[in-house]
């Protein structure tokens, strides 16, 4: 949170910092002094839990900038216009859902709420838990649009970041993994689909005790047919045997002075025979062509 100034507001001490944080996640919303005493002085009585209220607005106000607290006997709440909350702009840029603040919400959201955060009030922490978990599935609805408009447009490099970050996020989400699996395969990244896949293998095992469901095996089973064709394929392909058979069928059609009888026809045999390894060669090169191109879809 930053005062409309620019400025930063520290505020020391677990609990005031939580009283910041429930004020400053809606800022302009009016909360119950009851209520704040409830979420953070459970074990105390009424009147105490009211006086330690007291307390901590008093604190804030030494802290902030005097128009950002607004207070009544029995409520209190942050003034929005002198405050800047990132969470309130993540918000914002989120509900707005175009490609740049789409990007401007990712960059804005760094982890969970207070993270790190621990207070012996089970009342906050089950707030914190909940708005944590909100977030959170705002982040991830957030990078999930985000890819798929950069693979629309083609900014696969970017689709790239922003699903990794969401499988960072969310590691469970399969169908994210595939698209990573995907988008790398389009960049001709073979090898990092195949990590991706043996990724989103080990966390389902590890968190859910699943294997990938078929699509996702599927799309691995044809990587390692497609990539055992071609390897078989350019072996096939010897270096310099293609210039090699062009250099001879060359020569053999080129020769000045035609040969006659056994020679004559040892040549047409050998010129058939290396005419045929030519087509044969340039089948391999399509069959490696296509394979390679199944690759990338």
């Amino acid at each position: 949170m930053r005062a409309a100034s620019g400025s930063t507001a520290l505020a020391p001490g677990k609990k005031i910092q939580a009283l910041l944080a429930i004020l400053g996640v809606r800022p302009g919303q009016a909360h119950s002094r009851s209520r704040l005493a409830s979420l953070l002085w459970a074990d105390v009585g009424e009147e105490q839990a009211r006086h330690s209220v007291r307390q901590a607005v008093f604190s804030l106000r030494r802290m902030l900038p005097e128009d950002v607290l607004t207070t009544t006997n029995e409520t209190i709440a942050m003034n929005p216009d002198a405050v800047a909350v990132d969470v309130c702009e993540f918000e914002q840029l989120a509900a707005k859902a175009t490609p740049e603040t789409l990007e401007q919400a990712a960059r804005l959201y760094r982890g969970d709420l207070l993270d790190g955060m621990r207070l012996r009030e089970p009342g906050f922490e089950e707030w914190l838990t909940r708005e944590r978990d909100r977030l959170r599935s705002q982040a991830v609805e957030v990078l999930h649009r985000l890819t798929a408009m950069r693979v629309e447009d083609g900014s696969l490099e970017t689709a790239i970041a922003s699903a990794s970050r969401l499988v960072m996020l969310d590691p469970t989400r399969e169908t994210t993994h595939r698209t990573l699996i995907r988008l790398y395969l389009d960049t001709g990244r073979r090898d990092a689909a195949v990590r991706q896949y043996h990724a989103c293998e080990r966390v389902l095992a590890r968190e859910l005790g699943m294997r990938p469901d078929a699509e996702t095996r599927a799309l691995y089973d044809k990587i390692e047919a497609l990539a055992l064709s071609l390897s078989s394929i350019e072996r096939s392909l010897a270096p310099g045997a293609k210039e090699s058979v062009e250099a001879e069928i060359a020569r053999l059609e080129g020769a000045a002075n035609p040969l006659e009888g056994a020679a004559s026809d040892e040549r047409v045999r050998r010129l058939a025979h290396l005419r045929r390894q030519r087509r044969a060669m340039a089948d391999l090169v399509r069959r490696r062509d296509d394979a390679a191109e199944k690759l990338e879809t």
